[in-house]
């Protein structure tokens, strides 16, 4: 296995949520300074899957700043699994930080255009004509066996929850969690915050678990994906110095500005229980 650090669950003490105290933060950034966060708990069965059954190559989606891709080449370079990674973009420029990484972890990158980047599936047939075990990964981990790794977070922890609050972008991780509070017949709901615009996909998802059980709000993406506008630096920064825990700007950051938020119109009552789930994804940005 790579070499992780296992997760684990803290409180959050911070003067942004000072007027609650049950508050806590599942640290799952620390596993690795690479595969982190969610990235690992989705591609651990999907993994072990290749491995048992002989295949590969992996291919893979994402754009020029996929830590999907990053995890799925430092991963298949450690298990020896041939990776290719389809990039959406074909724009003439030097490759980045991201890329470099999946370069150096063997990972072979087909940068395609966007058009042809909507229909992953042909890439994907057009690539397995010549490679016959090549194995589908969609976009962000997406996949059947990653709801399973995810679904472990329940069995992680050692209290329950009133609610559960991650961001969301493919909305896979959220779903593994929901369909293990219900099979387990909790009695959390769990929050998403969306990264993305209007992605109401994510609902569509979600609407085969009782709408009991889940929520996504759609109104805390800041009106883009991956850029940092001044509010956010300064939250990032602040929330760094004070907790030593560091957020990024297309997911974390969201949804922990997100929460507070959420606090002070009330949505949370004062005595419930609340865990926020720290997805990674710090690979390219400083810490404060």
């Amino acid at each position: 296995m790579l070499p992780f650090k296992p997760s684990h669950t803290e409180q959050l003490t911070c003067s942004f949520f000072d007027f609650n105290r049950h508050i806590d933060i599942l640290r799952d950034d620390q596993i690795h300074p690479i595969v982190s966060g969610n990235k690992w708990r989705k591609l651990k069965y999907f993994i072990t899957d290749v491995q048992k059954n002989g295949k590969g190559p992996i291919v893979t989606f994402g754009g020029a700043y996929s830590n999907h891709l990053v995890a799925t080449a430092f991963a298949g370079n450690h298990f020896h699994i041939p990776t290719y990674g389809f990039v959406r973009g074909d724009e003439d420029r030097e490759f980045n930080i991201y890329e470099n990484i999946c370069i150096d972890n063997r990972m072979t990158l087909k940068h395609v255009s966007r058009d042809a980047y909507r229909d992953k599936h042909k890439l994907f047939e057009t690539y397995a004509r010549h490679h016959p075990g090549a194995v589908f990964l969609d976009e962000g981990g997406d996949h059947p066996l990653a709801l399973e790794g995810c679904a472990e977070i329940l069995d992680e922890l050692v209290k329950e929850y009133d609610y559960i609050v991650l961001a969301l972008g493919t909305g896979t991780t959220m779903e593994g969690i929901v369909k293990a509070v219900v099979e387990k017949g909790l009695d959390t709901k769990v929050i998403g915050i969306s990264s993305l615009k209007n992605n109401h996909s994510l609902d569509k998802r979600l609407s085969r678990y009782p709408q009991g059980y889940w929520h996504v709000f759609h109104e805390y993406h800041r009106g883009k994906y991956a850029k940092m506008d001044d509010e956010m630096m300064l939250f990032i920064k602040d929330f760094s110095l004070e907790t030593n825990i560091h957020l990024e700007p297309v997911y974390t950051a969201k949804m922990m500005m997100a929460v507070r938020d959420l606090y002070l119109k009330k949505f949370f009552r004062d005595n419930d229980k609340v865990l926020l789930i720290h997805t990674g994804g710090l690979l390219a940005f400083p810490k404060y």
